[in-house]
């Protein structure tokens, strides 16, 4: 570029900062998560490489505009062009049991039942499809839902000469997962120590292979199984779901606080079942009270990441079979049974991979742009 191009593409950088664009959508702004890659000028045109693993199209769209509005803003550029090129932020720190693992992301919440692996599981599946590596390390060891929640077989994984179990892969995600190891009938009792055993082979033990992301679906609580996980690997950073009702933002306040006393910064909550859009009257219903989510943020100085409507299709795995779970009875018909192994597997796939997710499927591709760019705000601090 001439001396001339090089100071009004300064002069775009400057103006993008200027602008905060991103704030509204990334909850900071985008030169501050280091999302402005290279700016070249040609004429009255500026070119604008964004930086950001962006899964969300609808936000891509809102920063182009403000992107534009920014640089055209610049005297002398009356047209502004934008590169999307995913840049998953680095850490650089690494364990011998992560080796190549960029960012270790925790999804956490008080208390089960409020939806937490199905929002990790759409948080990988997201970061995956916008062009990320990811994978998903299931470590809820008493209630393991990947597989299911990711339409994989229940298969026992194999192993490579090294002896380390080869991960199995759904979607573009990496997956580990207990439920793989024992069968879905089976109750997993397990005290402390072996908990801690199984984690740590979980990590050592599969060949992850180089990862941006691995998303960790904690099990609810704060008790062993969290500790193992942040003793022995770097977290980034953790998201923590919960839904409206006062019962579960105390429980999660206390998972935020347990964070905090382990050093691990907090990205963000998620409230999960935030409302429900009846499909017969078209009205918003509030069914589990409203603004919990938004309390526990404000309270913890911390950004709402995303509130996931309450809606059948997030919870929806198995599609529309030919027939109605269950068995054909002669001279009867159909019996309504739980479904089979069979029909369950394999499932649908998550639902921001769905054409017909609907809101959910905005709202989960939103939050994990949210996390992407949490995750790039951290690792900027760090440097």
């Amino acid at each position: 570029m001439t001396a001339d191009a090089s100071g009004r593409a300064t002069a775009v950088r400057a103006a993008i900062d200027g602008a905060a664009v991103g704030v509204d959508d990334l909850f900071a702004g985008l030169a501050a998560v280091d999302g402005v890659g290279p700016v070249a000028v040609q004429g009255a045109t500026a070119e604008v490489t964004v930086t950001l693993p962006v899964p969300s199209a609808a936000i891509r769209e809102r920063l182009a505009g403000e992107i534009r509005a920014a640089a055209t803003g610049v005297e002398g550029i009356d047209r502004a062009t934008i590169r999307w090129r995913p840049a998953p932020a680095d850490t650089g720190e690494r364990v011998d049991l992560l080796p190549d693992v960029k960012n270790v992301v925790a999804v956490a919440s008080g208390k089960g039942g409020v939806g937490k692996s199905t929002v990790a599981a759409n948080l990988a599946a997201s970061l995956a499809d916008a062009g990320a590596s990811v994978g998903l390390l299931d470590a809820d060891v008493y209630g393991p839902n990947a597989p299911a929640l990711l339409g994989m077989a229940a298969d026992t994984p194999g192993a490579d000469r090294r002896d380390r179990i080869r991960v199995r892969e759904a979607h573009g995600v990496r997956v580990m997962s207990m439920g793989f190891l024992v069968d879905d009938d089976d109750p997993v009792i397990w005290r402390g120590p072996l908990v801690d055993d199984l984690l740590g082979q979980l990590f050592g033990d599969v060949d992850w292979g180089e990862l941006d992301y691995l998303v960790i679906d904690l099990p609810p609580g704060s008790g062993d199984p969290q500790l193992s996980v942040v003793q022995r690997v770097p977290v980034t950073g953790a998201v923590v779901v919960t839904t409206p009702q006062p019962v579960a933002v105390d429980d999660a306040r206390r998972g935020l606080q347990g964070f905090a006393e382990y050093g691990v910064p907090v990205l963000g909550v998620v409230e999960n079942m935030s409302r429900f859009v009846c499909t017969d009257c078209g009205g918003s219903h509030s069914v589990f009270g409203e603004g919990g989510g938004r309390a526990l943020a404000a309270e913890f100085e911390v950004p709402v990441l995303g509130e996931i409507p309450l809606d059948e299709s997030v919870g929806d795995l198995a599609g529309d079979p030919a027939d109605p779970p269950g068995v054909s009875v002669p001279l009867i018909g159909r019996l309504s049974l739980p479904r089979t192994r069979e029909e369950r597997s394999p499932g649908r796939p998550p639902t921001v991979l769905r054409a017909d997710g609907g809101e959910p499927r905005t709202a989960l591709r939103a939050m994990a742009t949210r996390v992407a760019a949490r995750v790039n705000e951290r690792v900027v601090r760090l440097e």
